[in-house]
């Protein structure tokens, strides 16, 4: 990628992707900058510390369907951001500013780059934002992002006992093709990349109904790898009721708020810990069907 300059109040700042020798010093920056911003709001870390975004971010760079840009000014590194591209759906993140190299047009650059990297992505480019962070939510609507889910970190152990008579199993490799169709069904595209990654890294679960496959989750104790969709609010609500019985971790995952899945998560005795946004810039479809998010979208 060429390093070009812009104008007045950036001119200094050169762009460029990351390698491995600049997962340390990036993830210190996310430590820090993610860090700051939920003290100050006085929401639990998403960087618990600097050792779990080395682990993000070192990831990220050596994912051969992640881009990453990472911007600097005079030899020292500002901040970087990442774009998700395993599927039709280009997923914006984390982006971070170091704080002493905030409001000098740093995250416009990380995110313009991402977004032209994002241009052809056929089902457009989606992120996870903080709502009660005004900065980066103003920036993101400035960039042709819009607000077009709430959602809201529920954490906690259900009060409900698993459904008799549905199976809760963990995914298999011949359930991808029904998952995939699944995905299409409820948001109009697949992520099937991210599944298989799930598969390597977690244990992803489906609910089974009639003999088919009627749910999947990649995760449901990890809220920001956590993606799912089930037919229907009933499947879905008991593929979470299955994967709690089956694991000793509370669930932790992102509930949309307008939809029932948020409603019963309340009546399970799950606590409500941060609210935040799915923005989008190009294609939307209303889901059809139960779904919770992950931190890209």
């Amino acid at each position: 990628m060429s390093q070009a300059e812009t104008t007045a109040g950036a001119s200094e700042i050169t762009l460029r992707e990351p390698g491995d020798d600049d997962v340390q010093e990036c993830a210190r920056i996310c430590y820090q900058a993610f860090g700051q911003i939920d003290d100050h709001h006085r929401f639990p870390r998403d960087f618990p510390t600097v050792e779990f975004a080395a682990m993000v971010i070192g990831g990220w760079v050596q994912h051969p369907s992640v881009w990453g840009v990472l911007a600097e000014r005079d030899g020292k590194i500002l901040g970087s951001n990442y774009l998700d591209q395993r599927g039709p759906i280009a997923g914006v993140g984390p982006i971070s500013v170091d704080p002493e190299a905030q409001n000098s047009g740093v995250g416009r650059r990380l995110m313009d780059a991402v977004i032209e990297r994002g241009k052809d992505a056929p089902g457009g480019v989606r992120l996870l934002q903080d709502s009660f962070h005004m900065r980066s939510l103003c920036l993101y609507q400035s960039l042709g992002f819009n607000v077009t889910e709430p959602v809201v970190i529920m954490s906690g152990k259900p009060r409900g006992v698993p459904v008799d008579g549905v199976e809760v199993r963990s995914l298999e490799v011949g359930d991808i093709d029904a998952c995939e169709a699944l995905c299409k069904q409820v948001h109009g595209w697949e992520r099937t990349g991210e599944l298989r990654d799930a598969m390597q890294a977690f244990a992803p679960f489906v609910v089974v109904r009639d003999g088919g496959v009627a749910g999947y989750l990649t995760t449901a104790t990890m809220w920001p790898m956590a993606h799912g969709v089930a037919a229907t609010e009933a499947d879905m609500e008991a593929l979470l009721l299955g994967v709690a019985a089956q694991s000793e971790e509370p669930l932790s995952f992102l509930a949309p708020i307008r939809w029932e899945l948020y409603r019963w998560a309340l009546r399970e005795g799950l606590r409500a810990v941060k609210p935040m946004n799915i923005m989008a810039r190009g294609p939307y479809q209303e889901p059809r069907g139960a779904w919770f998010s992950n931190v890209l979208y």
